[in-house]
């Protein structure tokens, strides 16, 4: 019972609803399969731009064909996306100009202030840089 909700629930997120219905019925057949039931007659699947006196059964479509659905249908919404308001992408520069600026103070440091800097961060930032040298530190005492 949770598997199922949490497969919908991942299965909402990368799929839309065409595919995720197609998905069950294939695997509904599948599970009828193994079971040794008679198939459901599969609705109509076919493409909109196809005639109409064609059907394309559900357990016809491969999954790769679905996940090549949900891709084509995640690149559609990319580019919907794309499509920002003129004030925000110049908000957007001139942030990336901010931070290429800064990288390039950064970088311009000599190294012993440099590292100084990037350990001063790791403690302002938190335990999980930390964590990750202290790991190395263990790890060179096992060798030794």
């Amino acid at each position: 019972m949770a598997g199922n909700f949490i497969s919908r629930a991942v299965l909402s997120i990368f799929m839309d609803k065409a595919a995720r219905e197609k998905y069950t019925a294939i695997q509904d057949a599948k599970r009828d399969a193994r079971a040794g039931k008679k198939p459901k007659p599969a609705a109509k699947s076919a493409p909109k731009s196809a005639p109409e006196s064609e059907e394309v059964s559900d357990l016809d479509v491969l999954p790769e064909t679905l996940i090549q659905q949900a891709i084509d249908a995640a690149a559609d919404e990319l580019e919907r996306k794309k499509n920002i308001p003129p004030d925000r992408q110049a908000l957007i520069e001139q942030a990336l100009i901010i931070q290429d600026q800064q990288r390039k103070v950064f970088d311009d440091l000599p190294k012993e202030q440099r590292e100084k800097l990037q350990v001063m961060a790791m403690h302002a930032f938190g335990g999980a840089m930390d964590q990750k040298q202290t790991g190395k530190k263990n790890k060179a005492r096992k060798k030794s």
